[in-house]
């Protein structure tokens, strides 16, 4: 199994190509991840899984960070939940707060990516609960509950894209009073997305 490259970052685009050793492997990212990649020409190391598809064809998946890696090989063995699902998830929340979702059983904030039903994030917290807490994962701060995604959702449902919204409203709590409401933290990420024009 291939547990990480070292090596030529070559291409970066809807997927990654990296050259190691005279061989040039291609991955799969999230766009956070892309986006911290060094430019083509330049050395870089990711942390990769392989899976196979249904096909049988092996596929190389990336990630910066080791944390993502992990949380990523437990998504994919939940029943339903494929690769695909599970870098939408890590396009949208950090380790951290995928595991947060998790472990306080919020399906409304799993459930808010692309993809993933009520269903699938309910199957996700059954299966990985007592999983996640075995993670090493690094504390970002932020503790994802009910009032995160409500207000992530709103946003969104304003024509903000999510991950924007989600930047904004991650800001904000950051910031504020952990007790603020839900439209306090509405209005507080719309005043900062606004001034962000």
């Amino acid at each position: 199994m291939i547990a990480l490259l070292k090596g030529i970052l070559v291409e970066k685009s809807s997927s990654v190509v990296i050259a190691v050793s005279g061989l040039g492997f291609e991955l799969f990212m999230t766009d956070e991840a892309k986006t911290a990649l060094p430019d083509p020409g330049e050395e870089c190391l990711v942390y990769t899984h392989m899976k196979y598809n249904r096909d049988e064809i092996p596929q190389l998946y990336g990630f910066m960070k080791k944390e993502e890696r992990d949380i990523f090989k437990l998504l994919i063995s939940v029943s339903g939940v494929g690769p695909k699902v599970s870098i939408a998830l890590l396009n949208v929340y950090t380790p951290s707060q995928i595991v947060s979702s998790i472990i306080s059983g919020d399906a409304k904030a799993l459930s808010a990516v692309a993809g993933l039903g009520e269903k699938g994030a309910k199957r996700i917290i059954v299966d990985l609960k007592d999983k996640v807490r075995k993670l090493e994962i690094e504390d970002d701060g932020v503790i994802i509950r009910g009032d995160f995604s409500d207000a992530a959702a709103a946003l969104t449902a304003m024509g903000w894209p999510f991950h924007i919204a989600r930047g904004a409203v991650e800001d904000v709590m950051k910031k504020n009073d952990s007790a603020m409401q839900v439209q306090d933290i509405i209005k507080a990420a719309l005043a900062k997305l606004d001034k962000g024009k």
